[in-house]
């Protein structure tokens, strides 16, 4: 929450996302975008998105697997 906060006031016209990363095995990770509400006095955490990765060494992926990536991502 004070990430949150101090992200409000140190960037004003930016959108705020929190994020979490979570290891799924030694080279799988999920990123999740979450969301937090307060409803009667007490927070709500809940998950917006979630994408899975692959953790792979900068050789064993090519130029072109890059691009397409981007492009999904867009």
């Amino acid at each position: 929450m004070q990430d949150t906060e101090f992200c409000k006031i140190r960037y004003p016209n930016l959108i705020c996302k929190p994020i979490a990363l979570q290891f799924l095995s030694d080279n799988d990770v999920a990123i999740l975008e979450l969301s937090v509400e307060e409803s009667q006095e007490k927070l709500r955490l809940s998950v917006v998105e979630e994408k899975h990765y692959q953790l792979v060494l900068k050789n064993d992926i090519s130029e072109q697997e890059i691009k397409n990536i981007c492009e999904q991502e867009e």
